[in-house]
């Protein structure tokens, strides 16, 4: 299943990036760490998010909203034009 990745950049440079990845799986290697927690639900970071968490929002909802320690927000969901 294809998923569409939405990750904004606050870093003055206006850099959003807007791309699709083969699955979730990989599309949740770019952003998780298993040895440091900088993923959160909320944009204060006061509600840390592990990896098997997002995994089972994500198949739950078919969509998963996090951020980073800067507040950058992420969107990932399934690309609705896949049919696999």
């Amino acid at each position: 299943m294809r998923v569409i990745v939405f990750a904004e950049d606050l870093s003055g440079r206006k850099d959003d990036g807007y791309y699709t990845k083969s699955s979730i799986a990989s599309a949740l290697d770019i952003f998780f760490d298993e040895a440091v927690v900088d993923v959160f639900l909320d944009n204060e970071g006061e509600n840390p998010l592990t990896r098997v968490e997002a995994e089972q929002i994500f198949n739950e909802n078919q969509r998963i909203t996090f951020f980073n320690e800067a507040g950058e927000r992420v969107v990932i969901s399934r690309d609705p034009s896949d049919k696999g």
